[in-house]
């Protein structure tokens, strides 16, 4: 049993990559490498630190980052970024079964000119530090919301 969570213990740590496409836009890669270094990793180590006796639910054993958009849209303010989802899989399933990962258990956007990331939490968008445990406060409503979007809420 202590073997066991052992090596869990060190799973949380190193999360997946997951099924890449064969063929990712430079943008879409570079939004890749920045959610895994600001966000997972990160929140992987957060939630390794915690004690073995908390009665917190487990952590997943992996996450894996999707980047939602090949090519960067444009807020309201004309700055790009890059929609992305992070996916968990709990428990010990064949790394090929499909079926065990949770589907966009995170969302948020990246601004790759900025190096920020922002997840969603309810109808706004946060630093991605809140999900680290940081008091932030919410970002603009413009955050992460198409140009062409805003313009029809006006109306």
């Amino acid at each position: 049993m202590l073997a066991l969570l052992a090596f869990s213990h060190t799973t949380f740590a190193e999360p997946a990559s997951g099924p890449a496409p064969a063929a990712k836009s430079a943008p879409a890669r570079t939004a890749e490498a920045v959610v895994r270094r600001d966000l997972v990793q990160p929140l992987a180590a957060k939630e390794s630190s915690r004690s073995r006796f908390s009665r917190a639910s487990l952590p997943p054993q992996e996450r894996r980052v999707r980047i939602l958009d090949e090519q960067p849209g444009k807020d309201a303010e004309g700055v790009a970024f890059l929609r992305f989802a992070v996916d968990a899989r709990h428990g010990f399933a064949a790394d090929d079964d499909e079926s065990q990962w949770r589907l966009a258990t995170i969302v948020g956007c990246v601004y790759l000119d900025r190096n920020q990331v922002f997840v969603k939490k309810g109808d706004e968008y946060r630093p991605a530090a809140f999900l680290l445990g940081k008091n932030v406060k919410a970002a603009a409503e413009t955050t992460c919301q198409p140009a062409q979007a805003q313009v029809a809420h006006a109306d």
